[in-house]
């Protein structure tokens, strides 16, 4: 199942366990960015990652998380997939999918 251009904008800022909502009135003091994604290409072995250069999508059935690459506090290949897992509610003993991306960021 593919998310929406909405979903995939307003979930980052509404429901990223890691983070708290960003509530109304924060918006007006934020910076925008827009980040286009690399086609995704399945990874086989965690030697194909580094999270410096690129992003991670994690599939486990319909649950999926996505990470970002070059993110402050992921500071390993282990911390990147962790997250991840977390972020899709995916358990790391489940026979998960990986996927790398890179991204062109637009400020």
């Amino acid at each position: 199942m593919m998310s929406s251009p909405v979903t995939m904008t307003t979930s980052p800022s509404s429901r990223d366990p890691r983070f708290a909502p960003v509530s109304s009135e924060e918006l007006a003091g934020l910076t925008f960015t827009v980040d286009v994604l690399t086609p995704l290409e399945k990874v086989n072995d965690v030697s194909q990652l580094d999270c410096k250069k690129f992003g991670l999508t994690v599939k486990f059935g319909n649950k999926q998380g996505v990470l970002l690459p070059d993110l402050e506090g992921v500071d390993s290949v282990a911390d990147q997939i962790r997250i991840c897992l977390k972020k899709g509610g995916i358990d790391e003993s489940e026979s998960y999918e990986m996927y790398r991306f890179e991204v062109k960021r637009y400020c």
